[in-house]
């Protein structure tokens, strides 16, 4: 029975040529489908965070949709496509009441790249068989096929689940996929109707708030377009849902706790760059540096210097935060004692 379904998989992976995959110019895209059009992602990873992931290429110009997990935060990364070809890629822009986060390849101008086309994306209803392609587990890291797991949708649901103390931020409906799909790498992967019609982007590995049991999930593509087409535009999703007004330490509150000053915020979402560290105070103790990017606190992604002081906010005094930077295109966990604040204003 498994050598059957693996057969069956390895043919679904190799003759699926879905007619909602958008071909380039270049050769042999008429061919194109799922395995095409997702790539690989590497990046940095420390302890229980994987160092690779998974996106889906959106464009032909070579624009990759994935989730906005620490891979994206880091810094630095690197895609792979399907014929094994290495691309360094940069962050485009991120959508948090998504969970999404645009990259872009740094390819040459005269490249192209078989891709989904995200206005022929469909809602299945719950009962529709589908396929999750992804590099789960990094079992691909060339031009081999990514893995594919077969399931059924079982509902659309809110998401209620929470990321380690957090609060899951994803703001929208979701597929719950009865198939054991969100595993180590698969987030940002591509989830199809049994056609190779693309439905969804599978999410991360989290858990449900009250059952505490894993969730299978994918966020549909169609609740997704609006916001691909925001941040290919460059602007800000028009019906995106506010933050909600959480408590944040002031730039002097910061420093005053913790001897740490970040990076202005001379953009929406600037990203938590150090910009100063005081000799002797808490930072400096823990060892953290000018120059370094925050990119955890706990088990929150740092999407920005205002996330990272709404996060350190909901510290006390004699706590003690585990604090995830990105140095030298290496992640460090360090130690952050919150000490009372001092007196001195200067």
């Amino acid at each position: 029975m498994k050598i059957r379904r693996r057969t069956l998989l390895t043919l679904a992976g190799t003759l699926l040529q879905p007619i909602s995959v958008a071909h380039s110019h270049a050769p042999d895209t008429d061919t194109a489908g799922p395995q095409q059009v997702v790539v690989k992602l590497f990046g940095a990873g420390l302890g229980s965070l994987d160092s690779y992931g998974t996106g889906v290429l959106v464009t032909a110009e070579g624009h990759v949709l994935t989730v906005a997990s620490h891979l994206v935060s880091a810094g630095f990364l690197t895609a792979v496509t399907s014929d094994g070809k290495r691309y360094a890629a940069e962050t485009v822009a991120t959508e948090p009441s998504l969970d999404a986060a645009l990259l872009k390849l740094k390819a040459d101008p005269s490249d192209q790249f078989p891709c989904i086309d995200l206005k022929s994306s469909l809602d299945p209803e719950p009962g529709t068989p589908v396929l999750a392609w992804s590099n789960m587990f990094r079992v691909a890291a060339g031009n081999e096929p990514v893995s594919v797991v077969h399931g059924v949708i079982a509902a659309s649901v809110p998401l209620e689940a929470v990321q380690g103390k957090w609060k899951f931020p994803l703001q929208s409906r979701v597929w719950l996929i009865d198939a054991i799909t969100n595993n180590s790498g698969a987030a940002g992967g591509l989830l199809t109707d049994a056609s190779g019609t693309p439905v969804g982007l599978i999410g991360r590995e989290i858990r449900h708030a009250i059952s505490g049991t894993w969730v299978n999930y994918a966020v549909p593509l169609t609740t997704l377009r609006p916001a691909v087409e925001a941040m290919l535009e460059g602007r800000k999703l028009a019906n995106s849902q506010p933050q909600r007004n959480e408590p944040a330490l002031s730039a002097r509150e910061l420093t005053a706790r913790f001897g740490l000053a970040l990076m202005p915020a001379v953009l929406e979402r600037t990203p938590a760059w150090v910009d100063a560290v005081i000799p002797g105070s808490a930072a400096a103790v823990a060892g953290i540096r000018r120059g370094d990017l925050i990119v955890l606190i706990g088990d929150a992604v740092i999407t920005s210097e205002s996330d990272a002081r709404r996060r350190l906010a909901e510290y006390r005094p004699g706590q003690k935060i585990a604090v995830t930077l990105s140095r030298d295109e290496q992640l460090l966990e360090l130690s952050l004692m919150v000490t009372a604040p001092t007196t001195d204003n200067r």
